[in-house]
């Protein structure tokens, strides 16, 4: 069971790397559009788009893994009184009841949405800006999968800290080797 999220985790890990260095691509961008707008009197739409195009991508990337790590948003204020393995279970079944179904409309409704862009061959409006726009409406089904990843590694490890095999989903540092 360790394995397998082990597993999950590293897939998230990577997606995560990849947004980090999408950072560097992100600022070079900027960068260039910014100089040649300043010093070169130029404005393109297409470095305006690339920009958000790249940090949609910088955002979605990231879920999984700020799943995995325990820093998604979440209103602790009531839970914060209960014990850990009541805590544990209802993070179970919020991943199970809410998280995954909501990914799971995403999924279908992304790949849907992907896939229409693409048969279209939808690009920029106005012609000025970027083509393929699938490319980057396919970010949003691969980021709902990776949340789910991340979501069903963090479930599989609280299942063995609730069998008593682990002491903290989170805090065990031999988990989260890279």
């Amino acid at each position: 069971m360790l394995r397998l999220a082990h597993i999950m985790e590293r897939i998230c890990t990577y997606a995560a790397r990849v947004a980090g260095l999408l950072l560097f691509a992100l600022t070079a961008v900027i960068l260039y559009e910014i100089i040649g707008r300043q010093f070169y009197n130029t404005n393109s739409v297409a470095l305006g788009e690339l920009q958000w195009h790249l940090h949609g991508v910088i955002a979605l990337l990231g879920f999984g893994y700020a799943y995995t790590r325990d820093a998604h948003v979440r209103i602790d204020l009531v839970s914060q009184n209960f014990s850990q393995p009541f805590r544990m279970k209802l993070e179970i079944l919020g991943i199970i009841l809410f998280l995954t179904p909501f990914m799971i409309l995403i999924i279908q409704h992304g790949s849907d949405f992907a896939y229409r862009s693409y048969i279209r061959s939808e690009g920029s409006n106005g012609g000025l800006g970027l083509d393929h726009r699938f490319i980057i409406k396919s970010i949003i089904p691969i980021s709902a999968i990776l949340a789910l990843m991340g979501a069903y590694s963090v479930v599989l490890r609280m299942i063995v800290v609730l069998r008593g095999n682990l002491k903290d989903p989170y805090e065990s540092k031999e988990l989260w080797k890279s």
